[in-house]
Order: structure tokens, then sequence, then C-alpha cells
């Protein structure tokens, strides 16, 4: 049952405890390709081969896990989107009864491809879109034309409506500095599309180069090691949706189960580290920006489904946000 897997991973994370409860949340690097150059993305540090994840192996990790699976982001440090077997993945976890989710920057959303997405929809869509005009808008997703870009969300809600799809679609903007004069005006420019929900988010990684200090989140035994691990394109195993290049690497599915990973070995050792406070000892935790939700949050969120909490999270994620960076 999800609810106990939920409460045993939060309850373990705020008591220190070494194992976690079941895998009942998972991010799957389906691809690590893009075809963008964002600034404010890990991805520019990544020194991986570029690749998809073969549907045999997609597949197999949803068979495996889908007992007490509840939701999988089909995401990762790559655009969704360019995977060849995009549909076939979604088919796979409504097969299984697992929720899926994917977070596109749209640019590769033409009506071929929203057509598709509709006919076998995920659970929930985020579409990141940062910032309100094309001059911020450009200057953070490197590569992408604004114009061409918000004519496919549009085409697509628009579709979507037609059909009435079934999927939660999420306008998201990362609050950071090109874009902290424009967020406040997000939800107004986007009020004569159809969409379900708007998310501001807080930044997660800030870059080697950059200097964002103003949205730095606190740092403390992270929440993520106990609730949501990643599967990367090659089936190595790393316990945070931040290790661009596998450097905290549990080992690999091909040659151990995922549950055994999230529960034995090298994580035992990350989360002892974590709760006696040597966060800063691991250089990757040292940098990372995460948000770090509090005992609140955190028991509240084991309470409630996958699929209530991604509706809930972009409402508090835009409140935290404005009301920290106003």
């Amino acid at each position: 049952m999800a609810l106990s897997d939920r409460l045993r991973s939060s309850t373990s994370h705020l008591a220190g405890g070494a194992t976690s409860g079941r895998v009942y949340r998972l991010v799957v690097e389906i691809t690590n390709t893009c075809n963008l150059a964002c600034v404010m993305c890990p991805r520019q540090n990544m020194k991986r081969k570029a690749r998809h994840m073969s549907r045999e192996m997609f597949a197999e990790i949803i068979r495996a896990n889908h007992p007490h699976l509840e939701f999988v982001s089909l995401n990762g440090f790559g655009e969704p989107l360019l995977h060849p077997n995009l549909i076939e993945c979604l088919e796979v976890c409504r097969k299984h009864g697992v929720s899926a989710g994917i977070s596109t920057n749209a640019t590769q959303l033409d009506e071929e491809m929203a057509l598709s997405l509709l006919a076998c929809p995920p659970n929930q869509i985020t579409i990141a879109f940062d910032g309100v005009t094309r001059e911020t808008y450009e200057s953070v997703r490197k590569g992408a034309r604004f114009d061409a870009v918000l004519e496919n969300v549009a085409r697509f809600l628009r579709l979507r409506q037609t059909r009435r799809a079934k999927t939660h679609v999420v306008l998201q903007c990362i609050c950071m500095t090109e874009t902290k004069h424009e967020v406040r005006k997000f939800r107004d420019f986007f009020a004569p599309y159809r969409f379900d929900a708007i998310r501001i988010r807080q930044l997660t990684h800030s870059g080697k180069e950059r200097s964002d200090t103003d949205y730095r989140n606190r740092s403390c035994s992270c929440y993520w090691l106990w609730n949501e691990p990643m599967v990367l394109s090659d089936g190595t195993v790393v316990p945070c949706c931040q290790d661009v290049n596998a450097e905290l690497a549990l080992g690999n599915i091909q040659q151990q189960p995922l549950a055994r990973l999230w529960q034995e070995g090298t994580i035992r050792e990350l989360r002892r580290k974590h709760a006696a406070g040597e966060r800063d000892s691991i250089p990757i935790c040292r940098a990372c920006n995460m948000y770090q939700p509090g005992l609140v949050l955190s028991l509240g969120a084991a309470c409630f489904n996958m699929t209530l909490l991604n509706r809930w999270v972009p409402a508090v994620e835009t409140m935290i946000s404005l009301m920290r960076y106003r």
C-alpha cells in the first residue's frame, strides 16, 4: 500500500533512518538528449553519452515496480518528446496502472506530436515556458524561438479542449535572475488559454557559472534521498534528480533490482551522512539547491496519493516562491 510507503519514507527521513519505504514515486530518464541549452540546466555540465533508454528497459522498470509505484516522471536531463517511443512508454504505464507525467520545453510539440500525446495522454504534462517576453524567454531557453513555442502551446491547449483529453496541464516558469521581473505577469499572460495550473518553480540548480545568491534554499538533510530515486537512461540508479553525471550511483537495474538499491549499500551511507549533518562532505549535495520541505509539508504530503499531490504542488510552490522572492 503506497500510503504506508509514503509515511515510512517521510518519517524515516525525519528520524534520520537508513532505510525508506518502497519506491512509490520515481523519475525515469527516458532520454538525456536535448535540443536546447537552457542557462539554469545542470545538463550543461553533463559528461555522460547522450542516449535514449530502450523501450524494453523502461517496460521492465515499470513491470518490476508497479505494485507499489504510484507515479513515474518520464524526464531527466533531456527532452522526453525527442524519444522515439514516448507514446509506447506512456502505454506501458497505463497498462500497469501507474500514473505518469512529463515535463517538456514544447519545442517539439507540433500538431502531430500533440495529437499523439492526446490519444494516449500522460496524467500530467508540465510545459516549461520561462518568461512572458521574447527577450526574457530566449535568453533562458537558448535555441528556442518564443513565437514558435507559444504557437505550439496554444495549439496543444486548443486540441486538448476539443478532444476532452484527461491530462492535467501545468504551465511552469522558474523564478531566477532572468525571469524574476516577469513571474507575477505569468498567469495574466496565459489567461486567454485553458490550462489547469500555474507553477512558479524555485531554482534547483544555478550552475557552476551562475551566482543566483538570492535563490538559495536551506541546506539540511535531503528529503529526496528518502523519497524519489532516479533511473538514468543507461539503467544507472541515482538517489535524486540533480545527479547529472551519476556521481552518487547506487548501482544499475540491469544487475540489481531497484528495490534493493533503494534500501541497501551506498544509499544507506548517503542517508547516514545527511542525517548526521555531514551533507557538505558530499560535493554534489553541497552545491545542490533543491527545495527541502519542513516537518508539516513532509508529513502532510505523505498522507495524499501522488495524483492529488501533483495537483497541489504547483499552487503551494507558486505561493512559496512569490512570498520568498517578491
